[in-house]
């Protein structure tokens, strides 16, 4: 294992699990090859989908600081690389092919109609790429795709391959619903929203599974007092769950329940039932193809994943849910 492939995904967990398929690929394509998988502080604990002989797993920041900008460099200098992987657009990134001619760089890079990422100079250093067209009109490849295509593993591969969880059972019987303040507050909802929701929908499993965003010690403290008693309320909070913890949570779910991210994004991943609210304000012509282009590029492309977008009339959007969880063709199948 002298010469080193190296893969940059120092993003937030969703956009990690996008990269999922890809990066197992060149793992397991390159059995005899030392594999360096740079991961930020925010995705670092999903550390555990690649583990392997190998391989071998660094932190730096998700933007790259000068002290990590400067152990990349000296790391190119003394080590033996023989290829990059950008799954991240960091311009930082795409400048080291300049200096490292010997090394192959591949690349992620994305279009937009007020900027190119990186500017299209540095794409020339660059062994090969691919174009995330986000300024187009039409229906582009997802993220996912464009990842597999890069590394050459393109065609019509747009599921996630399942990952082989050996904890999960197949007698998957709650909800897993994660409450996330901000999208809520989006739409003018609050935690009793939540609580209208849990409500109205438990009755469709045998009890529900609730998480919440990390750190949010003042709604810890309402949910906690809220669902303390399980045999009354069939809810069972996890406060600050994070990690594999969370993984297994979600993919022994019978559904999950969450708005768009990395919630459902984890979900896809283990091939569990997802009904992902996805929220977007269409106000202009360009807000509509602005949410339509996020829309392909991250919605997995899965039979058992289904979508509504949210109203801030809660009342349409709670009928909605229940009519998807009841009639739903995708998470009913």
């Amino acid at each position: 294992m002298n010469e080193k492939i190296v893969i940059f995904k120092n993003e937030k967990t969703g956009d990690l699990i996008h990269s999922y398929n890809a990066i197992k690929k060149i793992i397991s394509n390159n059995v005899n090859q030392e594999i360096i998988i740079y991961l930020s502080h925010y995705n670092f604990e999903m550390k555990f989908l690649f583990e392997s002989e190998n391989v071998t797993i660094k932190l730096i920041t998700e933007k790259i600081s000068l002290i990590d900008k400067l152990r990349i460099f000296f790391y190119f200098l003394r080590k033996k690389v023989k290829k990059v992987y950008i799954f991240k657009p960091s311009f930082y990134l795409f400048i080291l092919p300049v200096f490292f001619l010997r090394i192959n760089f591949y690349g992620i890079c994305v279009n937009k109609s007020s900027y190119s990422r990186p500017p299209k100079i540095l794409r020339r250093f660059l062994t090969d790429y691919v174009v995330n067209d986000r300024g187009t009109t039409k229906i582009r490849p997802s993220i996912h795709d464009l990842h597999l295509q890069l590394i050459g593993e393109g065609g019509n591969s747009y599921k996630f391959s399942s990952f082989n969880n050996k904890t999960i059972n197949d007698n998957k019987k709650y909800l897993f619903i994660h409450f996330n303040k901000f999208k809520f507050n989006l739409l003018n909802w609050d935690i009793d929203e939540l609580f209208l929701i849990v409500d109205e929908i438990k009755k469709y499993f045998d009890y529900i599974i609730l998480t919440n965003d990390l750190n949010d010690n003042e709604t810890n403290s309402i949910l906690s007092k809220k669902y303390s008693d399980f045999n009354t309320t069939k809810v069972k909070y996890y406060p600050n769950i994070r990690g594999k913890s969370l993984f297994e949570l979600i993919g022994k779910a019978k559904l999950v329940l969450s708005f768009h991210g990395m919630i459902t994004s984890i979900g896809a991943l283990q091939n569990t039932k997802v009904l992902d609210l996805f929220n977007c304000e269409i106000n202009s012509k360009k807000d509509f193809y602005r949410y339509k282009n996020a829309f392909h590029e991250f919605k997995p492309k899965l039979d058992n994943y289904e979508f509504t977008i949210p109203k801030k009339d809660y009342l349409t959007t709670l009928k909605k849910i229940n009519n998807i969880i009841k009639n739903g063709r995708k998470i009913n199948s």
